[in-house]
């Protein structure tokens, strides 16, 4: 079957060609070709982004209400959910994700998301701060205009989620630029966004490499909002381009996030929580927790429960019911974690269980295959401890007590998310407190989407991403002072 093509989108049309070349798309599992990009000039960038502000602008965008757009974000949530399949399938081709996966998680994930801020659009809310003097001093909210939504390869749907729908709720119109190597789901998206009603134009999308594409993007000067989730590399890279024109930048990058578990929790519940959040989606998750720290006096015994349960992990064909782990997704970050795995042994580190590539037979022989792997005798300083690996690879370090938790958990640069497993209650909101964090999950683990907010602390990131908070970062504030008495003094009287 020959590939597919993808483009970019314009005022509701599809682009054979964006002026910048052609880019090939393929299945992590396989290795296999599957699409063919067209790729997006920064002429046609510029193109795509004057449309948008054109749309913005425009009658049919403007007298939508809140509530309006409230309702075209539920027609959109009841596209997502019917055609489930199809995504999951696009998704799974481009990303390798497993079908249970998408079909149990991700799929339910953005039609919730979208509900959410569906729901939220018309409870924008401003205040009255003061009457005093003869005014009225009023706070309020507006849209910026046309922001920029810039996707990862991890998680491209959902991600989608995560910015068109805020977005829009707040009144803007935004332009989405995915991944190289993963456009298939957003391109999709922006087709069912046309489709749900919402007017051509709002929905744009730019294609191609973030070097040419993305760069051109950040930089046109009616992109007034730019929200973009990736590596941190990346994100300082767009917030220096952002910087001269004063764009506002939302930025979730990345982590090297710790759960921290002590000799009194539920180590069954714990070892479950560690392997999830350690492995899902290939160790591909920015909030993952990819280092434990746990207490010594457990130390061997919860590693040997652990080593059962990441055994027992199935890693294989995407489409297989009973695989829980995919393909790396890209070849080139594959490589970067076998560097990691290959330098390991020599900085300290023991192999528990892992260490390497994994061979599969058949079609998935070309795919990028990694064994979920458990390193041991992990000490800060180590690349493994220090690093965002962002693979199926899980540190261990063991503490004494609660302080030298915390000082291990905070001795990294990234700040995204965290969790702590023990019984007791006050040490679980003592570590809330003290952990250097924007998530802190206690007992529990990768829970509480889409109210809560996700604010990076550190080298994560800048600004919030999902809950009202979520909402309102793709506000302009606004304050007003009317005055109502006219016998109060103006000025010097003159």
């Amino acid at each position: 079957m020959a590939p597919m093509t993808v483009g970019p989108i314009i005022d509701g049309r599809e682009l054979a060609d964006g002026g910048g070349g052609f880019a090939d798309v393929h299945n992590p599992a396989t290795g296999e070709i599957i699409a063919r990009q067209a790729c997006c000039s920064a002429d046609t960038v510029g193109r795509v982004v004057d449309n948008s502000q054109s749309t913005f602008a425009s009658p049919a965008w403007q007298r939508l209400t809140a509530a309006d757009r409230g309702r075209l974000l539920l027609r959109l949530a009841d596209l997502i959910d019917s055609r489930a399949e199809e995504l999951a399938e696009l998704e799974l081709q481009d990303v390798g994700k497993p079908i249970s996966q998408l079909r149990g998680a991700e799929l339910p994930l953005t039609s919730a998301i979208i509900r959410f801020y569906a729901g939220a659009a018309d409870k924008i809310e401003g205040s009255v701060k003061s009457t005093d003097g003869g005014c009225f001093y009023l706070t309020t909210y507006e849209p910026y205009g046309v922001v920029a939504g810039i996707l990862p390869w991890n998680y491209p749907l959902v991600n989608a989620a995560l910015k068109v729908p805020p977005a829009l709720a707040a009144g803007n119109v935004i332009v989405l630029k995915p991944s190289v190597e993963t456009p298939l789901t957003t391109v999709a998206f922006a087709r069912l966004c046309l489709e749900a009603g919402i007017p051509a134009g709002a929905v744009n999308v730019v294609t191609g490499a973030g070097s040419q594409a993305g760069n051109a993007l950040v930089s046109h000067p009616a992109v007034r909002k730019v929200s973009f989730t990736g590596s941190t590399a990346v994100g300082q890279a767009i917030q220096r381009l952002a910087t001269d024109s004063m764009k506002a930048v939302n930025l979730e990058c990345g982590g090297k996030n710790a759960i921290i578990v002590f000799a009194d929790a539920d180590l069954e519940r714990a070892a479950q929580a560690v392997a999830i959040s350690a492995f899902v989606n290939c160790g591909q998750l920015c909030v993952s927790c990819s280092r434990l720290l746990v207490q010594d006096t457990v130390a061997d015994a919860f590693l040997d429960l652990l080593r059962d349960k990441v055994g027992r992990i199935q890693v294989g064909d995407p489409r297989e019911a009973a695989t829980q782990i995919g393909p790396m997704i890209t070849q080139a970050q594959y490589r970067t974690v076998l560097r990691y795995l290959e330098a390991a042994p020599a900085q300290g580190c023991r192999v528990v269980c892992g260490g390497g590539a994994m061979a599969l037979p058949g079609p998935l022989q070309q795919g990028f295959w990694v064994q979920p792997t458990v390193l041991a005798d992990v000490r800060p300083g180590m690349a493994v401890h220090d690093e965002e690996i962002f693979g199926p690879v899980l540190s261990v370090s063991t503490f004494r007590d609660e302080a030298e938790a915390v000082r291990l958990s905070n001795s990294v640069e990234y700040g995204l998310s965290g969790s702590v497993w023990t019984a007791n209650g006050e040490r679980a909101l003592r570590l809330a407190r003290a952990l250097d964090t924007g998530i802190i999950w206690a007992n529990t683990m990768l829970t509480g989407y889409p109210q809560i907010p996700v604010p990076p602390h550190k080298m994560s990131g800048t600004g919030v991403e999902l809950g009202m908070e979520g909402l309102l970062a793709f506000c302009r504030r606004k304050s007003i002072m009317l005055g109502y008495d006219n016998t109060a003094p103006v000025g010097w009287g003159l």
